[in-house]
């Protein structure tokens, strides 16, 4: 019996001893790796914020990186080296397609040239312009860039209509307007202006953004100083003084300047187009301007596209094939033919592949030419220029 409990107690000794010496290297053994890589944190490193393209290296810190987790709730580990962040669009991109052959653009030209006014016109046409036209005169002359900043903010394409005279002279007869002698030809060639040219031309060229600038436009007619036929002009002197000003702002940078010739629309009684044409090193738009009711009574004649600008264009294309625009179109109410025609003529530009845009004279003027000027003008309108055909991807 003694042996048998003794033998006991000293089994019972033993199993508590191994018990002890299990717990006492628990307490002592490191963490296993598993362990580790549980408990270390798991949050990555930051991409760099810079906008810039310049690549960013990493470099080595002084505590080694955390191990990558294991539990498949987070993507790959980050890789180490170069990295390069994307650069931003270019928002001026889509101008570069303005033109072109295959695209269609529909522009604005308001009464004072006002932002607010092309917002106007877009709110109610919801048309938002690709271009905006407005117009400067030499009268005076210092470069300020404010309003064609704005115009190209807002995400249209600005068009200078830059003309060389002083547009507040007041005349009831047209030639009178056109006799400024100080705005003659002459004297554009002799290099008067090139102080206020030079300082268009460099002002542009550091800006750096697309703009059109319609030089001196409807110089086949005689209603403007620098008609050859009016203000002692002599034939062959519009060519040079194009040229002169052309010169001026290539010789400063200003090489993203789209230049628009833009006559009138041919007449027995205007000056021949031919000579008045510089050239397709200088020219990089044609122009044209056409109306219902300029001069025609709608209620006895509506032309379509073709019997308004097809003799004109015929006539340009047989000394350029640069592309056409229509700087100039709109439409009286009187004889009740404006909606019709505005549905008419719209769709015969976007079938054209020839004519690359359109600008509508937005103002009420000599009549009302405003596609707002009644309900159902404006509802031809919006629903013309709802075409597919028509309009250019600002992205």
């Amino acid at each position: 019996m003694t042996q048998g409990r003794t033998a006991q107690l000293v089994i019972v000794l033993a199993v508590v001893a191994m018990g002890l010496i299990s717990v006492l290297a628990t307490w002592s053994s490191p963490a296993t790796s598993s362990d580790a890589a549980t408990s270390a944190p798991t949050t990555l490193v930051p991409r760099p914020t810079s906008t810039t393209a310049t690549p960013v290296t990493t470099v080595a810190s002084s505590t080694p990186d955390p191990a990558p987790s294991t539990t498949g709730t987070e993507g790959p580990p980050e890789t180490t080296g170069p990295t390069t962040t994307a650069v931003p669009p270019d928002p001026y991109a889509w101008m570069d397609l303005v033109g072109t052959p295959g695209t269609t653009f529909v522009g604005v030209s308001t009464a004072n040239g006002e932002l607010a006014e092309v917002e106007e016109f877009s709110r109610a046409t919801g048309v938002d312009p690709e271009v905006v036209m407005i117009s400067r005169d030499w009268a005076t002359p210092d470069f300020d860039l404010t309003t064609i900043e704005q115009i190209t903010a807002a995400g249209h394409l600005p068009m200078i209509a830059w003309e060389p005279w002083d547009h507040t002279v007041e005349s009831t007869f047209d030639r009178r307007r056109g006799e400024q002698p100080e705005y003659a030809l002459a004297r554009i060639i002799a290099g008067d202006f090139d102080e206020e040219i030079e300082q268009w031309a460099a002002g542009l060229a550091e800006w750096d953004r697309p703009v059109a600038i319609r030089f001196a436009h409807e110089m086949n007619g005689y209603w403007y100083p620098w008609a050859e036929s009016t203000n002692g002009n002599r034939s062959g002197q519009y060519v040079a003084a194009w040229r002169h000003v052309h010169d001026i702002f290539t010789r400063a940078g200003a090489d993203q300047v789209i230049w628009v010739w833009n006559p009138n629309l041919d007449d027995p009684n205007l000056t021949p187009l031919e000579g008045l044409y510089p050239g397709d090193d200088y020219v990089d738009w044609v122009g044209l301007v056409g109306y219902l009711g300029n001069g025609i009574d709608p209620s006895v004649y509506v032309p379509t596209f073709d019997q308004l600008f097809g003799p004109t264009i015929d006539i340009v294309r047989s000394f350029t094939d640069r592309p056409i625009v229509i700087t100039e179109i709109g439409a009286t109410e009187d004889g009740g033919q404006k909606a019709g025609w505005i549905s008419h003529v719209i769709d015969a530009i976007a079938s054209r592949s020839d004519v690359v845009g359109f600008i509508w004279f937005e103002v009420d003027k000599e009549t009302d030419w405003r596609v707002v000027s009644s309900p159902e003008a404006l509802e031809a309108f919006t629903d013309a220029v709802s075409d597919p055909r028509l309009g250019i991807p600002r992205s």
